[in-house]
């Protein structure tokens, strides 16, 4: 069976497409402006999850273990929790993996795992900030993320990024 040019260069395109935009962002600094670290929080959950939908979820999690999309935790980075809190991916702390998260709180005493999952499903805000201890200062830093949901239904993927400290 022939496949048609246009539709075998749209196949060929596609996971370019989301590789070029984690590159953007990539190439941007938000720094501390807690709006542009929304921003790319926004932009690399939609880009990962357009990823998942083009080459399956095996290879894109492979993929997002590596450069391009593997970045450390203090900057743009995916991570997971599922449904019952275990941290089931962390391309920024992969030594969290395996754990059970859900008893685990910011700063300011909320329960991310849970505001995890609510993200993913839309029972909370899509995009939520937590008050976190800076994985590379220990200093307290503003973060954001942005999570949806996988098709088992059992297992959300996160964009999160926290404001960098000098």
């Amino acid at each position: 069976m022939r496949i048609p040019s246009l539709a075998l260069l749209l196949m060929l395109s596609a996971p370019t497409v989301a590789l070029s935009g984690v590159l953007d962002i990539y190439g941007r600094s938000a720094g501390t402006d807690i709006e542009k670290i929304g921003r790319d929080v926004s932009e690399l959950a939609a880009l990962a999850e357009e990823h998942i939908n083009n080459v399956g979820l095996g290879t894109a999690v492979r993929d997002f273990r590596q450069d391009p999309w593997i970045r450390e935790a203090n900057g743009l980075h995916l991570w997971g929790v599922t449904v019952s809190g275990t941290h089931w991916f962390d391309a920024g702390h992969p030594e969290f993996v395996g754990l059970q998260v859900n008893e685990m709180s910011d700063i300011e005493g909320r329960h991310w795992a849970k505001m995890a999952i609510d993200s993913a499903t839309g029972d909370g805000p899509k995009r939520f900030e937590i008050l976190f201890p800076h994985p590379r200062s220990g200093k307290a830093a503003r973060g954001f993320h942005e999570c949806f949901m996988l098709s088992d239904g059992q297992r959300s993927l996160c964009a999160g990024a926290y404001q960098d400290i000098d």
